[in-house]
């Protein structure tokens, strides 16, 4: 997914999120109801979520220095790793906290078709957004399911959105599912367990974000797909034995690194062999241009 088009998904994200989260909290103010100040804090977080991924587009664009000579690629895992905090903290908990305290501190909920009005528009709006993000998935994820191209994937921008677009239309369902029960039934201690299930829900999703940034911070390999290549377009060379090892890294969005041990036969020249590490490296990157790193360690068999 080019660069463009991850910075649509983001901002089409934003716009829908600011409109949403203004219209819950007026919805909030009118109708009193726990499960709708939950969805608008859930809107705010994912709003400044939205600001945070694109602050981290920008500075991972930044040209590598005597500081940091691979590139600043990895602050976007930073911030994402951030938004995956705010989500928890700031979504999350506080809808936790507040179902708790609605539960025990019970009011009324009024003017319950305009919250169901807002829910409904909501819902639309959202996936409107998750439609933009998953259009831009397929794209790119081949035969494979969603979950496991997501599991591996390293595009940042494309996982948070996707995942904050799925628990956005998961709680907008739970907080029309228990404000409709609380009305209905008359007792608002469901307006109150809607808004805990609703901070589970962020959570989860915020434990998933987090564990997946934390693992592309501290250092992810490559996908399978790319190295494979790699080794294969090495094999294919005469002179060459095997391939010893294999270690990569991705260092952002559009920077990898991979760095190789090579065997090559005892009869093959210097000269021959630097000829035949510069075709590899032109064959890898001109199928993957964001393989910018790549360091070959020569072994001779004796």
């Amino acid at each position: 997914m080019s660069h463009n088009n991850s910075k649509s998904v983001v901002i089409v994200a934003l716009l829908a999120n600011l409109l949403i989260a203004a219209s819950k909290f007026v919805v909030f103010l009118f109708t009193g109801s726990s499960s709708m100040f939950s969805e608008a804090i859930h809107s705010t977080a994912d709003t400044g979520n939205q600001i945070l991924l694109l602050l981290g587009m920008e500075r991972a664009k930044k040209k590598a220095d005597s500081t940091h000579q691979f590139g600043y690629g990895q602050e976007q895992f930073f911030w994402a790793f951030m938004v995956a905090i705010l989500l928890f903290t700031l979504g999350g908990i506080y809808s936790i906290y507040e179902g708790i305290h609605r539960i025990l501190h019970k009011n009324t909920i009024e003017n319950i078709y305009l919250a169901i009005g807002l829910l409904l528009f909501s819902i639309a709006m959202e996936s409107i957004s998750f439609l933009k993000a998953n259009k831009e998935l397929k794209k790119i994820k081949g035969e494979e399911s969603i979950f496991e191209f997501l599991n591996k994937s390293y595009q940042v921008e494309l996982i948070v959105v996707f995942f904050e677009d799925l628990a956005a239309i998961l709680g907008l369902i739970i907080a029309l599912i228990f404000i409709l029960i609380s009305h209905f039934s008359g007792n608002t201690l469901f307006d109150g367990i809607g808004s805990i299930l609703i901070g589970i829900l962020l959570c989860t999703i915020a434990f998933v974000l987090g564990k997946k940034m934390k693992s592309l911070m501290i250092g992810e390999s490559i996908p399978k797909e790319i190295s494979d290549f790699i080794k294969k377009t090495f094999l294919e060379k005469d002179g060459i034995i095997g391939i010893v090892d294999l270690k990569s890294m991705v260092l952002g969005e559009k920077s990898m690194l991979a760095a190789l041990e090579v065997e090559f036969k005892k009869e093959m020249t210097a000269e021959k062999i630097r000829e035949i590490i510069d075709l590899c490296e032109k064959e890898i990157t001109k199928k993957f241009p964001e393989v910018k790193n790549i360091y070959v360690e020569v072994r001779v068999r004796e």
